[in-house]
């Protein structure tokens, strides 16, 4: 009983920390302009020692508290929404990765970041009404305004990839120095 209650205290404190980090990350997203399309991406990179460690249980957890904090905590809505509707993906991506052929697990890649998007930039817009928002969109044209959401969605596919990459290096390098117990 003593052993099952140290492993349930680690996996708390540790998923806790990767919420509070994950937050904090968020919250840099109203300090620095740019940021607010880097630390939603950036906190969900949070989500790979979670995976790792414990599993998508927890990893869901993680990106439900760290979404729910970020958009009651961070000045920058845009940035909380972005995580809120793509946060998840690292979760996910080993099942987009398991569809063949792989152009069609690509394919579907890019209609979930094309469909999260567009939901996420119509509820902003058209519900919340954010004017910050709105006057951005309204003072360039339509041509600019859907350049920026292909460029979006490129920033999504090199996400993709990237995370790829961050999983090994997180497990066969960063992992054993920190000499964290087993499960």
């Amino acid at each position: 009983m003593k052993k099952e209650t140290k492993k349930t205290s680690y996996t708390v404190a540790f998923c806790a920390l990767m919420a509070a980090l994950g937050t904090a990350l968020m919250a840099t997203g109203g300090l620095i302009p740019v940021a607010t399309y880097c630390s939603p991406l950036l906190a969900g990179l949070l989500l790979l020692p979670v995976l790792v460690e414990f599993g998508a249980r927890e990893g869901w957890m993680v990106w439900a508290v760290t979404a729910a904090l970020s958009l009651i905590l961070s000045p920058d809505k845009e940035a909380g929404s972005m995580y809120l509707f793509l946060g998840w993906y690292p979760i996910l991506k080993p099942a987009f990765d398991r569809i063949r052929p792989r152009l069609l697990g690509w394919a579907a890649k890019l209609g979930v970041f094309a469909l999260a998007f567009a939901v996420m930039y119509a509820l902003l817009c058209l519900v919340f009404q954010l004017e910050e928002l709105l006057e951005d969109l309204g003072a360039v044209s339509l041509a600019v305004n859907l350049a920026f959401y292909l460029m979006l969605l490129v920033v999504m596919l090199l996400y993709d990839f990237i995370l790829g990459r961050m999983l090994p290096l997180y497990v066969y390098r960063l992992r054993p120095r920190l000499k964290l117990p087993r499960r």
